[in-house]
């Protein structure tokens, strides 16, 4: 995931640091793709950057009592996870059941990221979808969940919101930018980038898939975007964008808490659909998938694949399907997340399925080096991205246990010099990243190493 950090350090190396470029609008709303009104005459989606300059702390927060003053267990997780559900669903069960309705609201108290808006070429990034904000993420082979009735390929689009406590620190990254200006330049070099206590981040996703083609979204709810078909190979660039119904299966709620989580801060916690719970509506039947708040490093799971994780909870009634895609040792990944990679190389040998991350482990990656221009660190233990097959490095191996080891969120991976920790956030670095490639003196040839890494990253 360096590779990102490596654009942003030759970017915020280079003397045009306070320059910007003029054809990528940091502040735009959608990708520019907008459905004919014979096609759609529903609302559209609302950006929100007028980010708060101070510190808000939650009030009310119902998760901390859990806790009582200690830190989070695999016994009180569950009751945990319910208590931040309880927290968001006041505004979020709108945003789930209710698209109409909530483009229609001011959506106070939630906000959404700059630089993300356009598609970028250059990066693969695809931008932001107009009708809900949605971003393109993973395609998914239907052999991933054949035994729970997937008859076709998916893809996963998901949405992501910032409370007033988290988009703080986005006012403190984005404090240098000025629409009327059009400047937009971020600062992150004295932990800016640094998510304060009771920081809460939401995304949910949805997946192509009808519950006529794949029996377990049924009753789930439903949204529309607008964009392009895809295929396994990746979006078909020369389609036209359709509108297209996608089904939520999963709702993740990641909070930085130190005393829940005193070592890494950060609790991540995922619900899914369980067509067969108990509720009265779709949010009613979003499940506590488990909670994670450390890699447990201390358990090689490789080599011990019976020893207990005490940092991941996994709901033992959550819906099968949603298990199929765990991570190394059974860490915590939510479904559609690919925390499992398939075909890869190790040992020289060829393997058809592979557990190698986690959502603690992927997003511990998050980090960016200035004045170099060497790929650091990725979201997967591979030794090389711009290969395939992937050649991982061995599990258990004192290599690939760098990335399920617990670190604070100013810690980056990476030991080289310079490296700038981004607190466990994958999606600003992915729009710093954005921010780095427009500028014209980054070299094609690292944008299209980037570019080939997103793709064996985002497919099965």
């Amino acid at each position: 995931m360096n590779q990102k950090q490596v654009f942003l350090g030759i970017l915020l190396s280079i003397t045009a640091l306070n320059l910007q470029a003029k054809e990528v609008d940091p502040f735009a709303i959608n990708n520019g793709f907008i459905p004919p009104k014979n096609e759609y005459n529903g609302t559209f989606f609302k950006f929100n950057y007028d980010y708060p300059k101070e510190y808000i702390k939650p009030i009310n927060t119902p998760w901390l009592e859990v806790l009582n003053g200690k830190p989070l267990t695999k016994e009180n997780s569950y009751e945990y996870v319910m208590a931040l559900k309880q927290y968001v669903g006041k505004t979020m069960k709108t945003f789930v059941m209710e698209p109409q309705k909530w483009n229609e609201s001011p959506q106070t108290g939630w906000y959404s990221m700059l630089w993300a808006g356009e598609e970028i070429s250059k990066t693969g990034w695809e931008g932001r979808e107009a009708i809900y904000g949605t971003y393109t993420g993973q395609i998914i082979s239907k052999d991933v969940y054949k035994d729970s009735g997937l008859t076709v390929d998916i893809r996963n689009h998901a949405a992501i919101y910032y409370n007033q406590t988290a988009a703080y620190t986005l006012h403190k990254v984005w404090n240098k930018c000025d629409k009327s200006k059009d400047i937009c330049i971020p600062s992150v070099t004295n932990n800016e980038a640094q998510f304060p206590e009771g920081s809460i981040i939401v995304k949910s996703a949805g997946v192509t898939a009808t519950p006529e083609q794949w029996p377990v979204l049924e009753g789930a709810a439903k949204w529309k975007i607008y964009r392009k078909p895809f295929n396994l190979k990746g979006t078909i660039e020369d389609a036209k964008p359709k509108l297209t119904d996608i089904r939520v299966g999963i709702f993740d709620i990641l909070i930085k808490d130190s005393v829940a989580s005193p070592q890494t801060g950060w609790v991540f916690t995922t619900l899914v659909y369980d067509k067969d719970a108990k509720g009265n509506n779709a949010w009613d039947r979003m499940v506590p998938l488990g909670a994670m708040w450390g890699n447990d490093p201390d358990v090689n799971s490789a080599k011990n694949p019976i020893q207990e994780l005490m940092e991941t909870y996994i709901n033992p009634k959550a819906p099968a399907w949603t298990k199929v895609t765990l991570g190394y040792g059974k860490r915590m990944s939510g479904p559609f997340d690919i925390a499992v990679k398939y075909n890869v190389e190790v040992d020289g040998k060829m393997v058809k399925s592979l557990r190698s991350s986690s959502c603690i482990s992927c997003h511990g990656t998050s980090s960016f080096m200035l004045n170099d221009d060497k790929m650091i660190t990725y979201f997967y233990p591979a030794k090389e991205f711009n290969k395939q097959p992937w050649e991982m490095y061995t599990p258990g191996s004192k290599e690939w246990n760098e990335w399920f080891k617990n670190r604070s969120g100013d810690e980056p991976q990476s030991k080289q010099e310079g490296v700038i920790a981004l607190d466990y956030s994958t999606f600003l670095e992915a729009v710093l990243m954005n921010y780095a490639a427009s500028n014209s003196s980054i070299s094609d040839d690292i944008l299209l190493k980037w570019k080939k890494y997103q793709y064996f990253r985002s497919h099965y």
